[in-house]
């Protein structure tokens, strides 16, 4: 596990965006259906001109559907064997009433939803980054994207908890580019200490069991097969600067350390949806 001591990944926010970059954001929201950005974009955005390039090639087949559908219909083939269930008297125990049950619902619906569209967005980017240079017919615009899922609390600051509440939390991190990453779904889910850590005691087993390795590997080779089809529809790249041989290969890090967690937010998303009663049930 990465030192706590070392900065998070770099990430421009979304209450920083201005200009194009907030423009982007704002689509990305809308075409995925959930009300934020992920950090994949937001880590885009602290390269200058890198987000834009990437959203002008890709933007056509988000617009259309072609990504966010590949990613769901793909999504729909991945489980795990579920968790023992929480019953309501364990989150009343824990402090979980029906606003904090349904919060916490909502916010594995969103990455349940979010994740399998940054894992094929991150696909076909890779292709592109890798020599692909489509020029074919576009995708039709007429697709609807859903109606956006509501508004999820916020990303925890881990410098900001208690030090056994920061220790749950960071051992759900990771790493990328060099520094320790902790998916976001972790981050929101620590505004509730006790279903962090309960959390974390479901998932630890979990992250190197053959099953989640395998789960992870099929949805990742999948959506890497769906890629060149896709980028191959795309009416062409963009005009602008592509970027440079090293930050190619740091987006190229990136990206594949997103194909390993964005298949586990969809999956261990699932499993919290599964495992958490209904809202009435508090």
């Amino acid at each position: 596990m990465a030192s706590q001591q070392q900065p998070l990944l770099a990430e421009l926010s979304e209450d920083s965006a201005t200009g194009r970059i907030a423009e982007i954001y704002d689509e990305i929201r809308r075409f995925s259906g959930v009300p934020y950005v992920s950090s994949l974009q937001r880590y885009l955005a602290t390269m200058p001109g890198v987000l834009e390039w990437a959203w002008d090639a890709l933007r056509p087949a988000m617009a259309s559907g072609a990504i966010p559908e590949t990613g769901w219909r793909l999504a729909r083939t991945v489980r795990l064997a579920p968790a023992v269930p929480v019953h309501a008297d364990t989150l009343r125990r824990w402090g979980i009433d029906a606003a904090g049950l349904a919060a916490i619902r909502n916010i594995a619906a969103n990455f349940v939803r979010v994740s399998p569209v940054n894992l094929v967005t991150g696909a076909c980017l890779n292709r592109l980054l890798t020599g692909a240079r489509p020029s074919g017919m576009g995708f039709p615009d007429t697709w609807t994207p859903p109606a956006m899922l509501p508004p999820m609390p916020g990303n925890v600051d881990p410098g900001a908890l208690p030090p056994d509440q920061r220790a749950v939390l960071m051992r759900l991190a990771t790493e990328v580019d060099g520094k320790p990453f902790i998916p976001a779904l972790y981050r929101q889910i620590a505004h509730w200490p006790s279903v962090l850590a309960w959390l974390a005691d479901e998932l630890g087993p979990r992250f190197a069991a053959p099953e989640t390795a395998a789960a992870r590997t099929a949805f990742r080779a999948a959506a890497r097969q769906a890629a060149p089809d896709i980028v191959a529809r795309l009416p062409g790249v963009p005009e602008r600067t592509p970027p440079n041989e090293d930050t190619t290969r740091r987006v190229l890090a990136t990206i594949d350390r997103y194909a390993e967690t964005s298949p586990e937010m969809t999956m261990f998303g699932q499993l919290i949806l599964d495992a958490l009663p209904g809202v009435d049930a508090v």
